[in-house]
């Protein structure tokens, strides 16, 4: 269960929309579908999530400039949500188009879904943006890092607030140990998902037959934090447009005690 839980975090694509309603955000940039179901949970609660999406898209908006896109609200399978996060979110790697999967009862748990759905939104804008007007998304597992790091750093930035869970998932001990595994098959195409979930690996390509929860994703942030710190002042949309062999070497990311 927690392994689904965690796929659902790097983004599923099949989720199936009814879409019955449709709106609109930051002078257009963004057009909102709203399926059935998310507008059935909104008329029992009374909560104006229409009115929270246009607020939290306009934020990122402001932060973040792309191109027009269409975003899918949702509901997906609990079984594939993370209840510390509340949502998931797929980019359409070809596209750009977003779509978010909701609890079905989305207005009842967690408790921090407001922000839990904003940091969703956020990042998937982020990979939007990088995919549509940016450096792209690449394959590699080192595309993949630095992308949903830079998606992560980029949802933490617009709302600020108690980090995601994966931020400090590894212990310093534990991200040199995996970083070691991880620095040889960078090139690689096709391993990012079990990577950045953590848990069963392929052994022969890891050198190990599991890795702890979210190694990826924690290392991809740590990644692009590093960059960031090195860098010093730049936009987001720079960010977006700047190739991860680019950020991976101005970051100087180095996990492991100098021997």
């Amino acid at each position: 269960m927690l392994a689904v839980a965690l796929l659902a975090l790097v983004g599923c694509a099949n989720v199936v929309a009814r879409v019955p309603v449709r709106i609109q955000a930051a002078d257009g940039r963004f057009e909102i579908s709203i399926t059935r179901q998310v507008l059935n949970e909104m008329a029992k609660h009374k909560f104006a999530l229409r009115r929270v999406m246009q607020a939290d898209l306009e934020q990122i908006d402001a932060q973040l400039p792309g191109p027009t896109t269409t975003v899918t609200l949702t509901v997906g399978n609990p079984g594939e949500i993370l209840s510390t996060v509340g949502a998931t979110g797929f980019t359409d790697p070809e596209t750009g188009k977003i779509t978010i999967g909701l609890f079905p009862y989305w207005s009842e748990e967690p408790a921090n879904f407001s922000q839990g759905l904003a940091r969703t939104l956020a990042r998937e804008v982020d990979r939007s943006v990088r995919i549509t007007t940016g450096a792209g998304l690449g394959k590699t597992l080192l595309d993949q890092l630095v992308a949903d790091g830079a998606a992560t750093a980029f949802g933490e930035s617009v709302f600020p607030g108690p980090p995601d869970p994966w931020v400090n998932a590894l212990t310093a001990k534990q991200e040199c140990q995996q970083w070691q595994h991880l620095r040889p098959v960078l090139a690689n195409v096709g391993i990012h998902d079990e990577v950045l979930i953590g848990g069963s690996v392929s052994s022969a390509t890891f050198g190990e037959s599991s890795m702890p929860t979210l190694t990826g994703r924690a290392i991809g942030y740590h990644i692009v934090a590093d960059y960031l710190a090195k860098k010093g002042a730049t936009s987001w949309a720079t960010l977006a447009a700047t190739p991860t062999k680019a950020i991976f070497r101005a970051s100087d990311y180095s996990p492991c005690p100098a021997s």
